[in-house]
């Protein structure tokens, strides 16, 4: 009986951070924090409302000794909000118009049998086996990597 072979698990995202260099690092982390505080600063009368709700008594600083202030900060960012979203549209029209009958991925050249047997590292007979056979048997190593191909022979069936 066969027993079954236990791959590593290969991870959906390859995270290098090493691979990224200082000053791109620094520049993206001054963006995120940057969009982080200005996020914080206009939830902060929404945080405000929801402690007032909950009984905290301090949202007369926020909006009740002022209601024109208050207006005043809504339609600012109203008018925020708005302007970012129209940057955001404008911004995928443009790239629309610009890119819409330009498709620059093209589809990659065919490989030979050459080049898959080096990218698995395997024989090129092996690979000539796989092209050729409708069932296959594949052997794996304990680290995932393919050690051998050879056509499938069904069990004979017993009635």
């Amino acid at each position: 009986m066969n027993t079954p072979i236990v791959r590593p698990r290969i991870p959906e995202i390859i995270h290098r951070p090493d691979l990224i260099d200082a000053a791109k690092k620094g520049t993206l982390t001054l963006v995120a924090t940057i969009g982080w505080l200005i996020w914080l600063y206009m939830l902060m009368p929404l945080a405000a409302m929801l402690a007032w709700w909950f009984g905290y008594q301090r949202m007369d600083i926020f909006v009740l000794t002022d209601p024109a202030q208050t207006i005043q900060t809504l339609v600012a960012f109203s008018v925020i909000i708005s302007l970012g979203g129209i940057m955001f549209i404008l911004w995928a029209v443009y790239n629309w118009l610009r890119f819409r009958h330009n498709d620059r991925r093209g589809s990659p050249l065919p490989a030979d049998s050459l080049a898959i047997a080096l990218a698995f590292a395997i024989p090129s007979e092996s690979v000539h086996t796989a092209q050729k056979e409708k069932t296959l048997d594949f052997r794996f190593n304990d680290d995932g990597q393919i050690t051998g191909i050879e056509p499938h022979i069904p069990a004979p069936c017993h009635e």
